[in-house]
């Protein structure tokens, strides 16, 4: 996602820059089949890449040797660890993440999310290691532990699920048109829900937006880019079907930067319907983009919907200007550290009261690498204000107040 200065406390605004293209790997072990498949998890081995399908009953569509198949082949779409460039410096936290060293850390954020009233909130861990631009990167990885990240996301899950009177949701979170997950896989029983963030930016050669011949913005073609780029909603709502798992996109918005598609109501009403369509949770990103106001919105509640907006005075206000009440908040904990009830409770307190369902957003590792906030806006332009686009907001009103969510 996207990283501003101003914001980096309880909030982090992302901006990556297109991913340079890479590789998966091999996870190993054919012991470890034996393990799982004595678990009761059907296995499949595909060259010497495990792909473990929990038969619970949330993944009965994927209990058969040929779902199994199908699931491994859609996690190898996406840029292979065999590409120039793939492999980074490897990450020894993510090694000692993988081998367990973080799950007191992790078991003691299960604690304090119960106490505080979190019991229930959404998990966003290690979003996007599909990219390159974090340290819990699947390129990260020792290249003869190449599933160090799966290795360590279960750990933490494990750790956290140990906590009594907790009902945490998992997220796995993907980037589109990236990395090949299929060695980041923890498996089905390791994940609650699946998502991928979708931004109306990028696209075109150079690190550009899909333009027409005549030079305009070309928001059709964007589209179909979205829809049908590795990681993307057409992979995204495969990957729901073959797992089992309900969908939820932790961050789509607008952009309107030289390389975003601007005003652009076509996406708005295009993400909106899918959502529906899918019976997913979206939240929009609306740092900087909404103002702050504490009144509790009117009207009715807009289910499958939140915000990220740094605040709950953000999330009323985006839902006074859609007309009802969001159901989901959006936080971050601090990224350059692990978890501690020092850094997450100031973070925590200030949702605590406000009758959100909590998307928190959690790193897998401490963040040390630097963040990419894209090429500046011209000179003297504030961020867009969805206030100041009466057609956006009138095709987001529209949009919700479509079929019943």
């Amino acid at each position: 996602m996207r990283q501003d200065s101003d914001v980096r406390q309880a909030s982090a605004v992302r901006h990556r820059t297109p991913s340079p293209r890479r590789p998966r790997r091999r996870p190993a072990v054919l012991a470890a089949a034996a393990l799982i498949a004595a678990a009761g998890i059907i296995v499949v081995v595909l060259g010497q890449q495990i792909i473990g399908v929990s038969p619970s009953s949330h993944t009965s569509r994927s209990s058969s040797p040929a779902s199994a198949t199908a699931l491994a082949a859609l996690l190898r779409q996406g840029t292979p660890d065999t590409a120039p460039g793939y492999w980074q410096k490897p990450n020894a936290d993510m090694k000692a993440a993988a081998a367990g060293a973080d799950d007191a850390r992790f078991r003691a954020l299960g604690v304090l999310l119960v106490k505080d009233g979190f019991a229930g909130a959404i998990i966003d861990l290690g979003r996007e290691m599909t990219g390159d631009w974090y340290n819990w990167s699947e390129g990260r990885c020792p290249r003869a532990e190449p599933d160090c990240y799966a290795l360590a996301w279960r750990h933490i899950v494990d750790a956290m699920r140990t906590v009594p009177g907790q009902h945490f949701r998992f997220l796995w979170t993907v980037f589109p048109g990236t990395d090949a997950p299929i060695d980041a896989w923890p498996g089905a029983a390791y994940v609650n829900l699946v998502g991928t963030d979708i931004y109306d930016w990028y696209g075109g050669p150079d690190n550009t937006y899909p333009h027409t011949k005549s030079g305009q913005l070309d928001h059709n073609a964007k589209w179909q880019q979205i829809l049908t780029q590795p990681g993307g909603l057409d992979w995204l709502a495969r990957l729901s079907q073959l797992t089992g798992k309900p969908i939820a996109i932790p961050e789509w918005g607008l952009d309107f930067h030289s390389f975003g598609g601007q005003n652009d109501p076509a996406f708005i009403t295009r993400m909106l319907a899918w959502l529906h369509a899918h019976h997913a949770i979206g939240v929009y990103w609306a740092v900087g983009h909404v103002g702050s106001d504490p009144a509790v919105p009117p009207g009715p509640l807009l289910a499958g919907l939140g915000a990220d907006a740094n605040s709950p005075a953000g999330v009323n206000d985006l839902g006074l200007l859609l007309g009802g009440r969001l159901q989901y908040a959006e936080a971050f904990l601090l990224e350059n550290q692990l978890p501690s009830d020092a850094s997450a409770q100031p973070v925590l307190a200030i949702y605590q009261h406000a009758a959100y369902q909590l998307v928190l957003v959690v790193s897998l590792v401490p963040l040390t690498v630097p963040s990419y906030n894209g090429p500046p806006e011209p000179a003297g332009r504030p961020p867009y204000q969805l206030a100041g686009y009466p057609d956006l907001l009138a095709t987001f009103r529209q949009g919700i107040s479509a079929p019943s969510r």
